[in-house]
């Protein structure tokens, strides 16, 4: 994937502060540790996962048009994400890996039954992302993956919203 087109999925998305973000993290991987690359190619292969989830998802046809819109905004930050990492590995040197991650699939058979997979994934990711920023070497590098968790953490606490959750997270810290 291209800047530039790395650059128009964020902007369709996000705007100015996205495109701003974008073009911090490609400068900091330009000069990025291996293991940084590594780092960013395992967190391409669970983004994909994700925008794989949110498509199965929607191809249930499961989802009320509520829930069908806010999974659609989900996958698109997945996608701003994927573009972003991808974009990262590029201008680091890096070859982007090609993989999807694994997901355990439950039968997704109701909106609940979905919802609760989404939270499970969105916990994957999070819970992903807080285990990788203090590996990162470039402490930059290690701020914009902050901001993917923020996003990340976001998504849970939205979906344990839908699924009737309260309050939408246990305690001041989560397990």
């Amino acid at each position: 994937m291209s800047l530039s087109r790395a650059r128009f999925l964020i902007a369709s998305g996000i705007g100015a502060s996205g495109l701003a973000l974008l073009d911090r993290v490609v400068a900091r991987a330009a000069g990025a540790d291996p293991g940084d690359l590594s780092s960013l190619n395992a967190a391409i292969e669970l983004e994909r996962a994700g925008i794989k989830a949110y498509d199965d998802a929607a191809a249930t046809k499961l989802l009320s048009p509520k829930i069908a819109a806010v999974a659609a905004i989900f996958k698109r930050d997945h996608q701003m994400h994927l573009a972003a990492l991808i974009a990262a590995v590029e201008a680091g040197g890096g070859t982007p890996s090609t993989k999807t991650a694994k997901l355990h699939y439950p039968q997704l058979t109701s909106e609940n039954g979905i919802l609760y997979f989404a939270q499970d994934v969105e916990k994957k990711a999070a819970s992903t992302y807080l285990s990788v920023i203090p590996e990162l070497k470039d402490r930059d590098l290690a701020g914009v993956i902050g901001s993917i968790l923020g996003v990340e953490t976001v998504h849970v606490g939205a979906l344990a919203q839908a699924l009737g959750a309260f309050p939408p997270y246990p305690s001041g810290f989560v397990k």
